[in-house]
């Protein structure tokens, strides 16, 4: 039985929601990946309760993307060690200035041989 690929989006604001939301529901449809999405999540106070725990528990990011449906197989993960561990697939997609120090963080935990996707949409 072949191995299934993890996903793990690293960033959560408009653009890594819009693609949490395609991914989620793509790998669904898929028998090559796991279905649970991991999707790190920068932990923010909105309307007094962690974002992470409304994304968990609304499937909907009402700080970047209010309105809009998340698939319930994206998890949203506060620590970034633990989103990114396991993942087979990494997809970046935040603000380019918050990359050098969230992969100097992640350099530790990085699974040999995980692959790397940029979405980001500045240049580096």
């Amino acid at each position: 039985m072949p191995l299934l690929r993890s996903i793990s989006i690293i960033g959560s604001g408009n653009w890594g929601s819009t693609i949490a939301k395609i991914i989620g529901t793509n790998v669904l449809k898929s028998p090559s990946y796991q279905p649970k999405v991991k999707m790190w999540v920068f932990e923010e106070q909105v309307d007094g309760r962690k974002l992470s725990e409304i994304i968990n528990t609304s499937h909907e990011n009402p700080k970047y993307l209010p309105g809009v449906n998340l698939p319930q197989n994206v998890v949203a993960i506060p620590d970034l060690s633990e989103c990114t561990r396991e993942a087979d697939i990494l997809v970046f997609v935040l603000p380019h200035q918050f990359l050098p120090n969230v992969c100097k963080s992640m350099r530790p935990v990085i699974k040999k041989g995980a692959i790397g996707v940029s979405l980001i949409k500045v240049g580096l």
